[in-house]
């Protein structure tokens, strides 16, 4: 399965955008968002369908 095929994906910023996951399915990226927060608390997570943000993690920064 090529890339566009997964139009969701989780990023994870810190200097540089890194795609930790792409999934064909809402849900299924949702999943790999929700890891990747528990994963990488202090930085910012992204949960991305294209270049449109649908969820984001602020990391300890943030939310103190």
């Amino acid at each position: 399965m090529a890339t566009e095929d997964c139009p969701f994906k989780v990023v994870r910023t810190n200097g540089s955008d890194e795609v930790l996951a792409r999934a064909i399915n809402l849900q299924i990226g949702r999943a790999a968002f929700e890891t990747a927060k528990r994963m990488f608390p202090k930085d910012l997570i992204e949960y991305r369908n294209g270049a449109q943000i649908i969820d984001r993690n602020g990391g300890t920064e943030a939310n103190g």
